[in-house]
């Protein structure tokens, strides 16, 4: 076929080039910042930093034990200092991003494997939300900004065709994920760029933070106390209901989750590298629609705990390792709460003792 004659044959390929130099040019820093509007993907950018410091302390002849935790947003805001100065043999390099998942999890810990990096102890998480294929607003942070292609088609059959379509469309072109709102645009422009200006101070601080506490974004100082970002009653009921209905309002548990856990548990075995999974504290109307507020599960009727922790239990007895569930710890306490999912960062000293503890009772 001569191309010279019929040069409107090039015309798609044509259009797919530029959209795709266009779209790379809009993620540029300094431009997206006009538009974006949300940090998950800094936290997924600084993990790399975190695991090439992770490997060159390993090495050290003189270091510290190490635990290595794996969670969502709900284990962001640990504090290093609180942790040298009551735990000082452990340093944490937090792996935890925004909507984590185990196959994030499972991701790393296949690098972990391969580059035999050996921690003294791997925390796990078990959010309750991120095993409901049920889910009103999916949690696709770690599918859209923590994987790659040859992990996906390595493990396609545990994903939708949806999850595979969606990853290769916002891969290809990522302002589909980040849409540009003029909106947005306008307003970051209004006086003199103030918006933009405390916007993208707002990231650099993130990023920053992220680099000198091992992937863990806390500034605050050591200690227990203070009220800093806790909502209050009324509101927090109001946002528990809404979370609940988002995430919670039907449930189907979705085994490929629990599929990559097992995988996560039978690399860590391996390895001989002690570890836990964690279901991280939740507010108290929160958990209170978890175990008591029926919703439809296939053709039945039951509390999502109904659905998801039997499962849970059972993968527990079979591959004997702890779970530690901060929910019904009738020892743990704090409940200072910033939204219906996430601790308040005054009760992060509170949890930092709950996780210390109980490795510590495991003899570690």
């Amino acid at each position: 076929m001569d191309l010279i004659k019929n040069r409107y044959l090039l015309v798609p390929f044509l259009v797919f080039f530029t959209a795709y130099v266009l779209d790379k040019i809009l993620l540029l820093e300094n431009i997206q910042t006009y538009f974006t509007r949300t940090m998950s993907e800094v936290n997924y950018v600084q993990k790399p930093v975190t695991y090439e410091e992770l490997k060159e302390y390993l090495k050290l002849k003189e270091r510290k034990k190490v635990l290595v935790y794996f969670g969502n947003s709900r284990a962001l805001l640990f504090n290093n200092a609180y942790i040298e100065k009551k735990y000082p043999e452990w340093i944490l390099f937090n792996f935890s991003v925004p909507g984590g998942s185990p196959d994030y999890a499972t991701w790393w810990l296949e690098k972990f494997r391969e580059e035999e990096v050996k921690p003294d102890f791997v925390l796990l998480d078990h959010s309750i939300e991120i095993y409901n294929s049920r889910n009103k607003l999916q949690i696709d942070e770690v599918l859209l900004n923590g994987l790659d292609f040859p992990f996906l088609m390595k493990y396609r059959d545990r994903y939708s065709s949806q999850e595979i379509s969606d990853f290769i469309a916002k891969k290809l072109f990522q302002t589909y994920k980040y849409r540009p709102k003029l909106s947005t645009i306008i307003s970051r422009m209004k006086n003199d760029s103030l918006e933009l200006k405390v916007y993208r101070k707002w990231r650099e601080d993130i990023r920053q933070k992220l680099v000198k506490n091992r992937g863990s974004a806390s500034a605050m100082t050591a200690g227990a106390g203070g009220n800093a970002g806790v909502m209050n009653n009324e509101a927090l009921q109001k946002y528990s209901e809404g979370d609940f209905g988002t995430y919670l309002g039907e449930y189907q548990f979705k085994n490929s989750v629990l599929d990559f856990q097992q995988d996560n548990t039978d690399i860590l075995k391996k390895m001989r590298i002690p570890h836990a999974a964690i279901w991280v504290r939740v507010s108290r109307p929160y958990f209170s629609l978890i175990m008591n507020k029926k919703v439809p599960v296939g053709n039945n009727s039951q509390t999502p705990f109904a659905a998801w922790f039997p499962e849970i239990e059972k993968f527990h007895n079979l591959n004997k390792f702890p779970f530690w569930d901060m929910n019904r710890d009738k020892n743990y306490n704090c409940d200072k709460f910033s939204d219906a999912g996430h601790m308040a960062p005054g009760c992060y000293p509170d949890y930092t003792d709950f996780i210390f503890n109980n490795i510590q009772a495991q003899g570690i």
